[in-house]
């Protein structure tokens, strides 16, 4: 195995198949033409979208190649990927896609691109494993997932979109999402609390910031109007027991009134244990959505 997911959990070519179809359809592709056994003359699948210019859009097809040798770990070649031009024509469509298991050759990256630059195909993207990977733990896929590739699954816990929708969390000094940057490696970021120098219990601000040079950058500003600072690990928030713990300290925190937090720092709180929760919590199931959706009708 190389990377996060294991990719022999696909059992063949043809599921590999099944998958690629069922991936690019999550991505908003269109399938035109799905896997089908037999000969398919070049082609695995076709899909296409839809290219939206000022003024007009029109549909771009791709022919999708798909390519399975996790087992053996080989790199898809020219020797693997040959006659592109001529399945291009033959099927009509506008570009190459590449769907592969294992990773592309240089020499079919250069083959690639050189027929873009004739401008013999219109455009060629590859999604090889590592691609491939970076959607599953940034983007979540989880029912894809559970149903491909579960054991890998059960490793990674993606990124869920709890409600239809990513939420990030974002630094305060360089924009960077910190917590994609969790799914992939260390967080390497912080949680800044900022207290009046005159009112030490009083949590007037919260902010998001990379650990070193952000949050030297944003520790200057905050001192600078008047503010000392605390801190908390975000990589321990992403760990479920942690950020279980961290959720019931900050509830005895508003219940004691012992510290108080402002209005802002508080709405700032909740959207990060609604981010947080993305990477600690389960996936919401449909039935879980109608009963959230049900006791909203009724203020609960």
């Amino acid at each position: 195995m190389s990377g996060l997911i294991d990719w022999t959990e696909i059992p063949d070519g043809d599921s590999w198949e099944l998958f690629a179809r069922d991936f690019l359809a999550e991505l908003g592709f269109v399938i035109d033409v799905g896997p089908g056994r037999g000969p398919d003359a070049g082609k695995d699948l076709i899909v296409s979208e839809q290219l939206r210019g000022k003024l007009r859009g029109r549909k771009f097809s791709w022919l999708v190649s798909c390519k399975h040798y996790a087992a053996s770990d080989k790199a898809i070649g020219p020797d693997l990927e040959s006659n592109i031009m001529d399945r291009i024509t033959q099927h009509k469509v506008d570009g190459f896609m590449g769907f592969y298991s294992t990773m592309p050759t240089s020499g079919l990256v250069d083959r690639l691109s050189a027929l873009e630059e004739e401008a013999k195909v219109g455009a060629w993207e590859v999604f090889d494993r590592k691609k491939i990977e970076g959607h599953f733990v940034t983007t979540g896929l989880s029912k894809l997932a559970m149903r491909y590739i579960p054991l890998s699954y059960a490793r990674i816990r993606p990124i869920q979109k709890l409600f239809g929708q990513y939420k990030g969390m974002h630094c305060e000094i360089c924009g960077v999402d910190v917590l994609k940057r969790s799914a992939r490696e260390y967080a390497d970021a912080i949680l800044v609390w900022a207290m009046p120098k005159s009112k030490p219990n009083h949590y007037e601000k919260l902010f998001i910031s990379c650990k070193g040079q952000c949050d030297t950058t944003l520790q200057g500003r905050l001192g600078a109007n008047g503010f000392m600072t605390s801190w908390e690990e975000i990589q321990d928030l992403t760990n479920p027991a942690l950020y279980l713990k961290n959720f019931l300290t900050y509830m005895n925190a508003l219940h004691s009134r012992h510290d108080t937090y402002s209005d802002e720092a508080h709405a700032v709180m909740k959207q990060i244990y609604i981010s947080l929760g993305q990477r600690t919590l389960r996936e919401v199931t449909q039935d879980d959505e109608q009963r959230y959706r049900d006791l909203a009708e009724f203020g609960l």
